[in-house]
C-alpha cells in the first residue's frame, strides 16, 4: 500500500475511534443522570411518606408513633445509599448536611417499640410542616434533577 492510503487508514480507524468514544461518554453521562433521578427520587419519596405518616398520627391521636420512627429510618437509609455512591465531594456534602438534619430526629436505639414524649411529638410535627412547605408530600410529582434536589435540601435544612 502506499503511504496515501495508510493515512486514509489510520484516519478512517482512528475516526471510528472517536465515535465509539464518544458515544460511551454520553452513554455514561445519561447513567449518571439516571442513578440520581432514582436516588432523588428515593428520598424524595421516603421523605414525602414520613410527611404523611406524621400527619396521619396527628390526626389519629398518635396511635402507632412507630411508623413514624421506621420512615425515619427509611429516608435517612435512602440518603445514606445515595451518599455513599456519591463520587463528587460537594453532593456528597449536601447529602450529608440532609442526613445530619433528619438524624437529629432519631429517637430511640432502633427498637420497633417507640413511645414518644410531647417534645419529640412537637418535633415530628414541626418536621412535618417544613416537609410540607418544601413540597415534600403526598401527591405532588417531584423534579428529580441534581440542580432541583439539591437547592430543596439547601432550603430545607436552612442554609441557601
Amino acid at each position: 500500500m502506499r503511504k496515501k492510503d495508510w493515512i486514509i487508514v489510520i484516519l478512517v480507524v482512528s475516526l471510528f475511534g472517536n465515535v465509539a468514544l464518544f458515544i460511551d461518554h454520553k452513554r455514561d453521562i445519561r447513567n449518571e443522570e439516571l442513578k440520581y433521578e432514582l436516588l432523588n427520587a428515593y428520598i424524595q419519596r421516603d421523605l414525602a411518606q414520613l410527611e404523611a405518616i406524621i400527619q396521619y398520627q396527628l390526626d389519629n391521636n398518635w396511635k402507632n408513633e412507630t411508623l413514624v420512627t421506621q420512615k425515619l429510618d427509611d429516608a435517612i437509609d435512602s440518603i445514606i445509599l445515595h451518599s455513599g455512591m456519591e463520587r463528587d465531594k460537594d453532593k456528597e456534602d449536601i447529602l450529608m448536611k440532609l442526613y445530619d438534619y433528619m438524624n437529629e430526629f432519631k429517637i430511640g436505639d432502633g427498637t420497633l417499640d417507640v413511645s414518644l414524649n410531647d417534645k419529640q411529638r412537637a418535633d415530628y410535627i414541626n418536621l412535618g410542616q417544613k416537609l410540607r412547605s418544601n413540597g415534600w408530600k403526598s401527591g405532588v410529582g417531584y423534579d428529580t434533577s441534581w440542580d432541583s434536589f439539591a437547592s430543596k435540601v439547601k432550603e430545607f435544612v436552612g442554609e441557601s
